[in-house]
């Protein structure tokens, strides 16, 4: 979690923000994008992930209706008819509220947690 506290603003509030037990918002855009797939659709997408190149894997979120993909790669491959790129662009979504590994906040949970910088994100 460390590389995500260090793209905010405050890292030391990101992390206080977790230690509440809280969602924090990490920004995107820069380094990675996010996926946001349906729930159906996303938790398939993270089975198939997960049995193929789970070493690979991202961080993934996932909600009651949606589960989101952090990608440091361009998704061009990704986007279809129910997908939608995060990538900072939009105003009103340059944030994702993540919360702390292990714990479950504002109805947020990791399907798969941030383990390590991965490449090619410089950290």
């Amino acid at each position: 979690m460390r590389w995500f506290s260090r793209r905010t603003a405050d890292p030391a509030a990101t992390w206080a923000t977790w230690a509440r037990g809280e969602a924090a918002p990490i920004p995107v855009g820069t380094g990675f994008v996010v996926v946001r797939l349906p729930g159906d659709l996303g938790a398939d997408v993270f089975t198939d992930l997960s049995s193929a190149v789970a070493e690979l894997l991202g961080p993934v979120l996932a909600n009651h209706s949606t589960v989101e993909v952090f990608l440091p790669i361009a998704p061009a491959l990704w986007l279809g008819p129910d997908a939608e790129l995060i990538d900072g662009r939009n105003a009103s979504e340059r944030t994702i509220k993540c919360p702390p590994v292990g714990r479950e906040a504002e109805r947020r949970r990791w399907l798969s947690p941030p383990r390590r910088c991965p490449t090619p994100i410089r950290c």
